[in-house]
């Protein structure tokens, strides 16, 4: 689009604020050549304009302004031939030239705005073509019968008056059927569009105005020639204007056909035929029964065309709006990538089946598949070629099962498969091996790449429908967990041990609710040693669960029952209470306590909250707290990142647990936010040169990027001389300090040497956790 100049909208305003001001005295102007003068300067004024604003418009839009300005010339010299004759020449004839070069203006100022209607439209509007043919059949009934038949009917004696003074109807007529048309096309009513279309209907109103002043009165009037001037400054005034360049713009707006206003418009010519008849009826001055017959007709077909168009439009908008019912139903109840059922949908599969098995006492059958090494295909090739991935997964399904069995996507790669009728176990566990091998092909991506996934299958068992959806699902998913953890690329089958153990790990999830609300839980708090001081610098807190009726749980029994359900965050909330609390009430301002925190729970926003309330409630100092993650956190959810950000802005450390087991490379410490590493127990062991070679370039590499180390699983004097050797800053272990309760904790800081390791102090009280 052409570059607006900021004058233009001052021009525009300028030119049509000086045009209005001549029409309004033009009156006040003397007769003859003064009146002449005043009006062909008008005329040329408008010519120039548009010549000027023709410069400036975009390539769309100049179609249209050079037949406005041809049109314009037209009539400009009709105007100046007319004044010629009128007042310079003194001949009364009639026609003259003047009246051929305002004929001739009409035809070309009508193909002007036709492509200027054209240009607008950006498809075909056939129910518009029709509004405009039936508005235009009714005002052009109207100007038969008030116009061109009286001029007919005076001229009769002089044949070339007649068809001349018929003429001026019909091209108003014709004009006019352009401007409804170009009225009813969707677009913006932008300044210039309304100047332009203003100007064209006083154009017409002129013209009207002077056939009807000839026809029913000889009193002389100036008000066709104010008219005349008024449209010439509207469309001078159109063609300066800014907004003139976005004319011919295709509209994207949705069409309304049935507004109230043309409702009214339509049904109004709708009525011109019978309106007429009743007025020449009234007024007895002779029934002109062939127009009104012809015209009525005319109305009547383009009526029914109207009807019919819109019948077929209602019936399309129908047939639209019930495909978008379906198209919305269907991606409410299906996976949008593979487009099988999804979780929603094959839970009520399910619910269903089981229904049907309950009143039939079938056997059916629930696969859980989930697959095995699918996050390698991601991480390696990418997420796009994971979709392909999963995309053939589904076709293999949707091929390997027989007509009638569900297939569903649970979400990220997980699937199920329902299967019904079944007449014998057997028959689905054998149906989960061929998935197993079907599913191990190899996967042809795009761009000649091959990946390749397996698959572990859990199968459950439902007879007589004698369980529920939920129940069922968990059970193959569990069958499923077991197979993974078998090898992978495995079936197994939710059988009584597995069930039993279903129970079990319910119960404990159960007691271990209950355990947290009732504040069963404690903590032990293994040392965290200076290696170069020997000194005691702080504590971990590792969280301990006498059950009652069982004994002590082992944190490695509980702590993954609360990680699959939804008190890990709960549990880490107790502890992080319980842990900031008893290091404020030991007063230990030198020392910290390391709590061990969830990734779940780091990827839950209220993990923020949980902290910034444990160290509010207790009073301790957010630099005395020290949070540890695992390096997975960090990479398998984004949300995480920003988290420990948020909690390092708090003025809370956080610890890389682990380092070393996870996918991180040394060289990306630089954007992990951490403050210290914690390197795992298994690579302590310093017996061979390799071994020592690897932990002391973790060491070294943390150093490089200003992290302390803290070393675990410290167990020999030989480890503790390494670690100093390889500068190493802190350690834990049961050589330097096992587990403590709170009251050996106290005793031992009260007794001589608190000040060093508690190695040998107290008999250990439980696992290191």
């Amino acid at each position: 689009m052409a570059t607006v100049s900021p004058a233009r909208p001052r021009a525009a305003m300028l030119y049509g604020a000086a045009g209005v001001v001549v029409a309004a005295g033009y009156a006040a102007v003397p007769d003859g050549l003064p009146q002449d003068a005043v009006y062909l300067a008008v005329g040329l004024s408008c010519l120039a304009a548009v010549t000027v604003g023709l410069s400036r418009q975009p390539r769309a839009a100049r179609p249209t302004w050079r037949a406005l300005q041809l049109g314009l010339l037209l009539w400009v010299l009709g105007d100046t031939l007319s004044s010629w004759f009128q007042d310079v020449a003194h001949l009364d004839a009639y026609p003259t030239w003047a009246d051929a070069c305002y004929l001739a203006a009409y035809p070309v100022l009508t193909v002007g705005l036709w492509r200027l209607v054209r240009s607008r439209l950006a498809d075909r509007d056939t129910a518009g073509l029709l509004d405009s043919a039936i508005l235009t059949a009714g005002l052009g009934l109207l100007s038969w019968v008030v116009l061109a038949r009286p001029t007919l009917a005076q001229s009769s004696s002089a044949p070339l008056a007649a068809v001349v003074g018929v003429a001026y109807p019909v091209g108003d007529i014709v004009l006019l059927a352009v401007l409804i048309r170009l009225l009813t096309t969707p677009g913006g009513r932008t300044p210039a569009f309304r100047l332009l279309f203003a100007g064209a209907v006083l154009l017409v109103a002129a013209d009207t105005t002077t056939t009807a002043l000839g026809l029913w009165t000889s009193t002389a009037t100036s008000v066709p020639e104010l008219l005349w001037l008024l449209s010439y400054v509207a469309w001078g005034a159109a063609a300066l204007h800014p907004s003139a360049a976005r004319l011919a713009e295709r509209s994207v707006e949705p069409r309304r056909p049935f507004s109230r206003r043309r409702l009214v418009a339509l049904l109004a010519a709708g009525l011109v035929a019978p309106g007429v008849l009743l007025a020449q009826w009234w007024t007895g001055s002779g029934i002109d029964a062939a127009a009104i017959a012809v015209g009525w007709v005319l109305l009547f077909l383009l009526v029914v065309a109207r009807m019919r168009l819109a019948v077929r439009q209602v019936v399309a908008a129908h047939r639209e709006r019930d495909r978008l019912q379906g198209d919305l139903a269907f991606q409410a109840a299906h996976d949008f990538l593979t487009h099988l059922p999804n979780r929603a949908q094959a839970m009520a599969g399910i619910e269903a089946a089981l229904g049907r098995a309950q009143r039939t006492g079938d056997l059916l059958g629930l696969l859980f598949l989930d697959l095995d090494g699918f996050k390698a295909v991601n991480d390696s090739l990418g997420h796009r070629a994971g979709d392909e991935v999963l995309r053939a997964v589904a076709d293999r399904l949707r091929r390997a099962v027989r007509v009638g069995d569900l297939v569903a996507r649970l979400g990220g790669d997980e699937f199920v498969v329902l299967l019904e009728s079944l007449p014998r176990e057997a028959d689905a566990v054998q149906l989960a091996h061929r998935l197993v091998r079907t599913v191990g092909e190899p996967v042809q991506l795009s761009g000649a790449v091959q990946a390749a996934v397996g698959v572990s299958i859990g199968v459950a068992i439902g007879q007589d429908g004698s369980t529920d959806p939920d129940r069922l699902l968990h059970e193959a998913d569990t069958a499923a967990y077991r197979a993974k953890r078998a090898g992978r690329g495995r079936v197994e089958v939710f059988d009584d041990a597995l069930r039993t153990e279903l129970d079990l790990r319910a119960d404990l999830e159960r007691d271990l609710r209950h355990a947290i609300d009732a504040d069963e839980l404690v903590l032990h708090y293994q040392p965290v040693v200076d290696l170069s001081s020997g000194a005691v610098q702080g504590y971990e807190a590792l969280v301990r669960w006498q059950r009652p009726g069982h004994g002590l749980v082992p944190p490695l029994e509980f702590i993954p029952v609360a990680e699959e359900s939804s008190l890990i965050c709960e549990l880490d909330a107790w502890v992080l209470h319980r842990a900031t609390a008893q290091m404020a009430a030991w007063g230990h301002h030198d020392r910290t306590v390391s709590v061990n925190v969830s990734g779940r729970h780091v990827s839950d926003p209220r993990i923020v909250d949980d902290v910034r309330s444990a160290l509010a409630r207790s009073g301790l100092s957010p630099a005395q707290l020290a949070l540890e993650i695992t390096e997975t956190v960090v990479i398998e959810d984004l949300r995480a990142p920003h988290h420990l950000r948020q909690l390092r802005e708090l003025g809370v450390a956080v610890t890389l647990d682990d380092f070393g087991t996870g996918y991180h490379s040394l060289a990306s410490l630089r954007d992990l936010p951490v403050d210290t590493l914690k390197i795992d127990r298994s690579f302590l062991d310093t017996g061979t040169r390799s071994s020592r070679a690897l932990l002391e370039l973790m060491i070294t590499a943390a150093h490089a990027f200003d992290l302390p180390v803290v070393a675990e699983g410290v167990e020999t004097p030989d480890q503790v001389a390494a670690l100093r050797a390889m500068r190493c800053e802190s350690a834990q272990g049961f050589h330097l300090g096992r587990p403590l309760t709170v009251s050996q904790v106290e005793a031992l800081a009260a007794g001589p040497g608190q000040e060093r390791s508690s190695r040998g102090s107290a008999p250990a009280p439980a696992a290191a956790g």
